[in-house]
């Protein structure tokens, strides 16, 4: 080797801070502190929601009461006629039959009595009517017989009050005739 040519060596990296590094502790800091935040107000939303749900649910829906056109009376618009008049009626459980109508009868109560009703529908208003008054024309509610569909006695040793309207025969099951009477009137007006 001679003086004038050295022989260097490659020259070696020098270490410069790298653009990769850790960030610094306030920015973590930061993050941390609006995760959290995030994270309480979710919880936030999702109590207030539950809230409301739960509100919402236990609020009575307001109910539209159906009204019946003539000659097409249900069982909704019946017991809304008798609740018009100040009858305390309300739906009953079940069903009943009679030896004389062909049609089911849907039970109303009102108090410890058992109101009836067997609803001709018909294909119009004018048949349905026509189809109530042929059913009704062997009526006799001393011999009548109600039973349930399993054939339990609804009558017992109660009198047995029938009515007629629209499309509507009522068999009221009660010894009370003021009560009577008044069932009566409202089936009879019955639209």
């Amino acid at each position: 080797m001679t003086a004038g040519s050295r022989s260097q060596s490659p020259a070696t990296p020098t270490k410069t801070p790298s653009a990769s590094r850790a960030p610094a502790a306030g920015s973590r800091r930061g993050s941390h502190i609006l995760s959290t935040v995030l994270f309480v107000a979710a919880i936030g939303f999702a109590a207030a929601a539950g809230y409301l749900y739960l509100q919402d649910r236990n609020a009575p829906e307001p109910r539209t009461q159906p009204t019946a056109e003539p000659g097409r009376n249900t069982l909704g618009s019946i017991v809304e006629s008798l609740k018009k008049d100040g009858i305390g009626a309300d739906y009953g459980r079940g069903t009943g039959k009679s030896d004389q109508l062909s049609q089911p009868g849907q039970m109303i109560a009102i108090g410890d009595d058992t109101l009836l009703v067997f609803i001709y529908l018909g294909g119009d208003q004018s048949s349905a009517v026509q189809d109530r008054e042929a059913d009704a024309t062997h009526l006799d509610p001393s011999t009548m017989a109600l039973t349930t569909p399993s054939g339990r006695d609804l009558r017992g040793d109660k009198a047995v009050h029938v009515s007629q309207g629209s499309n509507v025969i009522a068999v009221l099951i009660s010894d009370d005739d003021a009560l009577a009477a008044q069932v009566q009137s409202v089936i009879e007006a019955l639209p």
